[in-house]
């Protein structure tokens, strides 16, 4: 449930969500796999090609290492003066990657993965621009976790759960319901939200804003305990399976609009009872299912 088993047959959009690696760019690595060393897929259905977690996720990290200690540009950009205002493009060149669309996509598909712009302009012509500070990166550089590794590079200290009891309509941020769910800090929480590990908390009770103007979720209490309690006695993949195809047919048989019936709603209705990924198997399974009926 956490995105750690490794025997799991990932396609290659699911590889993009996890690892950050777009579907183009692993074709164009398995297609001169000769010298990129890229593996075979583990499974392959027609044009349709699933790797194995335990495949893809140690080559990536072997393959971004390299390329990491290959990039020139990498050591000028960061070194010198921390408080050097880099562009997007800039830094983008400083991690290794030819275009922006990578360290965009992170903003925007993965919260709190990579640090907000410490500077943000509107152009004239209405033209969005971004600028970190060069000692910003290079902090998060050292830092970074791999490719699909929750835990960072350096040791740090979890941040202290809130009390176990307490009022069920509170409201938590991310960093106090972190420790509840077993995650050392808030931005793993936000990297499991966004890639679907966690798809009951997509939806926040509410929004709080810091001075900067960052937008950060909040979610009742009665919500995040009830979603510990779930994956601390969470039964057999086999049995969740069994529970979620159930979930998914009572849903659409007592709907309105079966329409209506989204893998958001589901989870957030039957916490810890698995991924977006498992929720769609098993809600399209179910519809297949009336179908016929």
């Amino acid at each position: 449930m956490t995105g750690t088993d490794a025997d799991e047959l990932l396609t290659a959009q699911q590889i993009h969500e996890e690892f950050g690696l777009s579907p183009s760019r692993l074709s164009e690595l398995h297609r001169d796999r000769a010298t990129t060393g890229c593996p075979e897929p583990d499974e392959t259905q027609g044009r349709r090609r699933r790797w194995k977690r335990g495949t893809i996720g140690p080559y990536l990290t072997r393959y971004r290492a390299a390329k990491t200690s290959r990039s020139p540009v990498r050591h000028s950009l960061l070194t010198g003066d921390r408080g050097r205002l880099l562009s997007t493009s800039e830094v983008a060149q400083a991690l290794g990657h030819k275009r922006t669309v990578t360290l965009l996509a992170w903003l925007t598909d993965r919260p709190g993965y990579f640090p907000e712009p410490d500077v943000t302009e509107t152009t004239a012509g209405g033209r969005r621009r971004r600028f970190w500070y060069a000692g910003t990166v290079a902090d998060w550089t050292g830092q970074r976790p791999g490719p699909g590794n929750t835990q960072p590079k350096t040791r740090t200290t979890p941040a202290a759960a809130p009390a176990g009891d307490g009022d069920p309509d509170e409201l938590l941020d991310t960093k106090q319901a972190a420790p509840l769910l077993g995650y050392r800090s808030h931005l793993e929480l936000h990297r499991a939200i966004a890639r679907g590990i966690l798809p009951e908390l997509t939806e926040p009770d509410d929004i709080t804003r810091s001075s900067r103007g960052l937008a950060g979720n909040l979610y009742k209490r009665r919500r995040i305990t009830a979603l510990q309690h779930a994956r601390q006695h969470a039964p057999s993949s086999t049995e969740l399976a069994r529970q979620r195809l159930h979930a998914a047919l009572d849903a659409l048989r007592t709907a309105a609009d079966p329409a209506t019936v989204t893998v958001t709603a589901l989870a957030r209705a039957h916490p810890g009872h698995g991924t977006t990924t498992a929720w769609n198997e098993n809600l399209d399974e179910a519809r297949h299912t009336l179908q016929e009926d």
